[in-house]
């Protein structure tokens, strides 16, 4: 879920004012081309961790008309987070499966633009009210937009004391839960989407102001804040309050400095958690930002000229001598200096390679020294196209993200094995070819098969489909579970018996599953043969899922069909 705030269209904003009489004016007196920067700082306290935001905003002033001005925003804030080491309320180290748990939190999931580098185009008053915006930058926590985070209401005439009071309303969003993002099978715009409707809370928001001193053109106002939502059966119930300071500039007309403390209450049926929050920001003066953008620039430069001597030695081919010390080292058995060759060789980035080097490097990959076969992996990359596309087609097949069609399609006839690697249209997800592993090879000619992903196999991702659905993988990639002597997709054909098939077994009550491979079955009990090579205690039949019963019987019929 995300929660976002923003004010309701169909807000009315009421402004009371205390009349005192005040020396300095308090308006916004927007100059075209005029330009202001702040440095923010927010710290949220929650009980598992503190989550600090901190970072540049910079506004530039466009067009003016009349009581009005178009500001153009730039900036983001970076977040980093700091785990507390105490246990969270009511959770124990460890949690249910095996990582600490935490409470959840409804700002910890989504994406807030504010979080990131983005640009708002906002239309202010003379008197801070927010007349139009384009694009967003909400931050976490019921902050707002981090953009208009330093302009707060003015009242009318010029006075010590005034308050708001507005409406205001609070978006609680689903986020799309599949890997693929809002585009996958099961995202908001895809085809299984489930997400449900967005859920708008009334609020109501207010705050009251105090002139408390004026030093030279600096302005001191004290500011309460509150923000409430109604209690419901439905939704969850905020409360905000805070105190602070805001001080305002009344030479440039612009917001100076601010300090606030915020706590945020969150309802959730019978909980309640409270979350302090401050928030700092101060205005950079033109002369340290231009000496920051002048540091910024110098360092710019200096990178790209570093980068342009790292890729000019990085294109230049090896010199004679260089590539007899190069072949010299990696024969020899000082491994730091072998170790050094290898990582200048990694530097390389040539476009015409030499294959004395690549052959030199080779046989390193394999090295029993962890450095060492790191080294000539990344090295090799670099001195061997071939090697290093092989290397990318094995990443590819471990994940579940989509391969380009290979066009090898397996038809009625076509041997597949066990443990196969191939590439398959999953039912229901469109005509992507995903990577999978075969799991089972079915009487009616359809293969069980697992689709990748980049942790442990799930049930879900275990799936029957036909064998049209199935194409065989590229020739060139390993094949890591391929029958002795054939290590390729391309040598699946042999005349070599397949060994023992390897296969989910379920018992009865479908809690408890192994992978194993049948043995035989005497007396009614079956005994069953681990990966690893350890038999089972025999079980009897019965005891098995419906399937596994089905599948012992199979092989109690044996196969007619001998290999002379």
């Amino acid at each position: 879920m995300r929660w976002t705030m923003m004010l309701a269209a169909a807000a009315v904003m009421t402004l009371t004012i205390v009349q005192v009489t005040q020396a300095q004016t308090l308006e916004y007196r927007w100059q075209s081309g005029q330009k202001f920067s702040y440095e923010i700082e927010i710290v949220i306290d929650t009980d598992a961790e503190k989550i600090t935001y901190k970072g540049m905003t910079h506004y530039s002033v466009g067009s003016v008309s009349g009581n009005q001005a178009v500001v153009t925003y730039r900036g983001g804030l970076r977040e980093s987070k700091q785990s507390k080491a105490r246990r969270s309320r009511g959770i124990p180290f460890g949690g249910p499966f095996g990582a600490m748990s935490r409470p959840l939190s409804p700002f910890s999931r989504p994406t807030f633009a504010g979080r990131s580098q983005t640009t708002n185009k906002i239309t202010l008053s003379t008197l801070g009210e927010v007349l139009a915006m384009e694009g967003d930058s909400q931050l976490p926590y019921l902050l707002g937009n981090v953009s208009l985070l330093p302009f707060e209401p003015l009242p009318e005439r010029q006075q010590s004391a005034w308050s708001y009071d507005t409406g205001i309303s609070i978006t609680e969003e689903n986020e799309d839960s599949s890997p693929f993002g809002p585009f996958g099978p099961r995202g908001r715009f895809g085809p299984y989407s489930q997400t449900t409707p967005q859920n708008v809370q009334a609020a109501g928001e207010g705050g009251t102001y105090k002139t408390i001193r004026t030093e030279d053109k600096l302005v001191s106002i004290s500011k309460t804040y509150s923000l409430d939502t109604p209690k419901t059966d439905d939704n969850n119930v905020f409360k905000m309050r805070g105190t602070g300071t805001w001080t305002f500039d009344t030479q440039d007309n612009v917001p100076h400095a601010y300090d606030m403390k915020l706590t945020l209450a969150v309802e959730s049926g019978n909980t309640t958690t409270t979350i302090p929050i401050s928030v700092k920001y101060t205005r950079i003066s033109a002369d340290r930002l231009a000496q920051m953008e002048a540091e910024a620039k110098r360092k710019a430069e200096e990178a790209a000229r570093l980068a342009a001597e790292k890729r000019a030695m990085a294109e230049t081919p090896l010199t004679a001598e260089e590539k007899s010390q190069a072949l010299a080292a990696l024969v020899g058995t000082n491994i730091p200096s072998k170790l050094e060759t290898l990582n200048q060789l990694a530097e390389k980035s040539l476009l015409d390679t030499d294959p004395e080097i690549a052959d030199a490097i080779l046989p390193w990959v394999k090295s029993t020294d962890k450095r060492i076969a790191t080294a000539a992996d990344k090295a090799l990359r670099k001195w061997s196209s071939d090697y290093a596309n092989q290397k990318k087609l094995e990443k590819a097949y471990q994940g579940p993200s989509p391969v380009d069609s290979t066009e090898r399609y397996v038809e009625s006839t076509t041997p597949l094995f066990i443990g196969q690697l191939v590439q398959a249209q999953r039912p229901r997800y469109g005509s992507f070819w995903r990577p999978a592993r075969v799991k089972e090879l079915l009487s009616d000619s359809s293969v069980k098969l697992a689709f990748l992903t980049w942790g442990k196999e799930n049930d879900r991702d275990i799936v029957t489909v036909p064998r049209r659905n199935i194409q065989l993988a590229p020739p060139e990639l390993e094949q890591p579970a391929a029958p002795a002597g054939n290590n390729r997709t391309s040598a699946a054909v042999t005349n070599e018996p397949a060994g023992p098939e390897v296969r989910t077994w379920s018992d009865s009550s479908g809690r408890f599953k192994i992978e194993a491979s049948f043995v035989e079955m005497v007396d009614g009990k079956v005994r069953l043969k681990r990966a690893d090579g350890k038999f089972l205690t025999p079980l009897p039949l019965e005891k098995l899922s419906k399937d596994d019963q089905e599948y012992v019987k199979q092989q109690q019929l044996g196969n007619p069909f001998q290999i002379e």
